[in-house]
């Protein structure tokens, strides 16, 4: 038995072994194509991430921060060519699905894997605010982005892969004391039918005491079957604040995989709102340090998904320095033979006093062969601080689903009202109305019979 287990971890290594050297192989005729080829920095960033891709290879169940996430079978299309994809013609026509209702935005539209300025709206920016395609940041200034990427430490085997063939992306830079009035809505479509591997890196410098609203919404038009691996740095210097939407919308055959990683000096404010609905898999990882003193964030997220859907969320939140506040609120919905993980992990410091840290994660489990793992942690190294913990997993209440349907719904309806009050409680914390209308109305038609039922949304 012992041989025969041993064999099996030895073919499974060098079946990624065999993998990890393909990888490699597609780096190596692709890099010269690839931005900012012509910088020795940029050079040596993308051999040095791909290398650790090639050490550590790619994530398997065996590997604990994915022991619930099999990414094996979707790990061939990291292997397609996106270069030469054809793109489907899209129009301004098509982009009103996934456009919000009466907001006055500014708009960047990635197609495929590449910004599209003809699609893009960027009138009356603010003075001094810099709203630029990272390819093109790559080719005429990289000296710009250096001092943000360069010799840049990642954890994990994606993160590393988006450094080595990171492609396009948005770049977003406000100077010190600059109130953007309106939100900057990137929406990064597929619109390939066929397999292929976009890796996106946007980056967001937010200077002192500035202020930005950022919505990072990814969709799909047709039944895509891309493999997306984005990368999203934020920089917020002291006293800036970040609104930042994080939402999936991907198509049921696509990968999506993303990293947000966010460096806080001292008073600065970093809110997340991560929305999962779609993707036959999707991942989201998130990194907070919290590295000035004063510093606040709170991460929330709301994930509905059903069928054979898995939805993945790591969040790690750092308190390095003394009276930080972090709360985080996680919220999901598990339908069919969906699985859902959710593993957050707040770490505070040595000397991190008056640290104040609350995190929750609770889910509804809609079918007997729905599925949750979930683990909330706390590692505390000081001594006078203030965090707690929890997470719960559970039905729909029967005492509820009885008031409501005394007062005249149906069983259908009953259901239905309370799932969706509670996933609105995620949702009424985003402070843009006109977004906040269109998560709550996709959300309900999420739900089972949600679209029949359209109309008790109001």
């Amino acid at each position: 038995m012992n041989d025969q287990m041993n064999d099996h971890v030895h073919d499974r290594m060098s079946e990624s072994a065999t993998f990890t050297e393909q990888l490699q192989d597609r780096f190596v005729e692709t890099q010269k194509s690839l931005p900012g080829a012509h910088e020795s920095w940029v050079r040596v960033l993308r051999k040095s991430a791909m290398d650790q891709v090639v050490s550590q290879g790619m994530p398997n169940t065996r590997h604990e921060a994915w022991k619930y996430t099999d990414v094996k079978k979707y790990l061939d299309r990291l292997l397609a060519d996106s270069v030469e994809m054809p793109s489907l013609n899209v129009s301004e026509e098509m982009l009103t699905a996934f456009s919000f209702d009466d907001l006055d935005s500014l708009r960047v539209v990635m197609i495929d894997g590449k910004v599209s300025q003809a699609l893009s709206s960027l009138k009356n920016i603010p003075a001094g605010v810099r709203i630029e395609s990272m390819a093109d940041m790559f080719a005429k200034e990289p000296d710009v982005i250096e001092a943000y990427l360069h010799d840049q430490h990642v954890s994990g085997a994606f993160a590393a892969l988006n450094n080595a063939m990171m492609s396009d992306g948005v770049y977003l830079e406000i100077p010190d004391g600059v109130v953007v009035e309106q939100p900057l809505h990137c929406l990064f479509l597929s619109a390939s039918g066929d397999s292929a591997s976009y890796h996106i890196k946007n980056l967001i410098v937010a200077g002192e005491c500035s202020q930005v609203t950022v919505i990072e919404h990814y969709a799909s038009i047709g039944e895509s079957t891309a493999f997306i691996n984005a990368g999203t740095d934020v920089e917020l210097h002291a006293g800036g604040r970040l609104e930042h939407y994080k939402l999936q919308q991907s198509g049921s055959k696509e990968v999506n995989i993303g990293s947000i990683r966010v460096h806080q000096h001292r008073d600065s404010y970093y809110h997340s709102h991560s929305v999962a609905f779609g993707a036959a898999l999707s991942r989201r990882d998130i990194h907070v340090e919290m590295n000035g003193e004063g510093a606040e964030c709170a991460l929330n997220g709301l994930y509905l998904v059903g069928g054979r859907q898995h939805v993945d969320h790591h969040t790690r939140i750092d308190h390095v320095r003394p009276n930080c506040r972090s709360r985080e609120s996680y919220k999901g919905v598990i339908d069919g033979r969906a699985r859902a993980v959710f593993n957050g992990k707040v770490v505070v410091h040595e000397n991190a006093d008056q640290t104040d840290s609350a995190q929750s994660n609770a889910n509804l489990l809609l079918s007997d062969q729905a599925e949750i793992d979930t683990k909330p942690d706390l590692e505390i190294y000081a001594d006078d601080v203030k965090c707690a913990h929890g997470a719960t997993v559970g039905q729909l209440d029967m005492k509820q689903l009885f008031y409501l349907r005394s007062r005249g719904l149906s069983e259908d309806e009953a259901r239905n009202v309370l799932m969706f009050a509670f996933a609105d409680e995620v949702l009424t914390a985003i402070k843009v109305p006109q977004v906040r209308k269109y998560l709550e109305r996709i959300a309900f038609e999420k739900l089972p019979h949600g679209a029949e039922l359209d109309g008790l949304l109001g």
